[in-house]
């Protein structure tokens, strides 16, 4: 389930060069995601993350690495504030 405002980068946009070698060092990686999982209201996701199935991000949160499946990822930069979890799209009211 995805929210608004989402960024997903897999790259750098411009290239980084070592002096040294002369060679590029920033390179692009893949964005994996897996099944069933929210994103909310203007996450930005960088190059190389991995989010495991069945979690959520919090809004507004930077996730820059691989996170497990099952979590709450929030925070910038994001990191695992809640383990053990699923959710549920269907609204409930109390």
């Amino acid at each position: 389930m995805l929210s608004s405002g989402i960024r997903i980068l897999t790259g750098d946009s411009h290239s980084i060069i070592d002096l040294n070698s002369e060679t590029r060092i920033n390179y692009a990686s893949n964005v994996k995601i897996g099944s069933h999982v929210w994103i909310g209201l203007d996450s930005l996701i960088l190059k190389g993350v991995e989010i495991g199935k069945d979690s959520i991000v919090g809004s507004k949160s930077i996730l820059t690495k691989k996170y497990g499946s099952n979590v709450i990822i929030a925070g910038s930069p994001a990191k695992i504030i809640k383990e053990n979890i699923t959710w549920d799209r269907e609204r409930t009211y109390i």
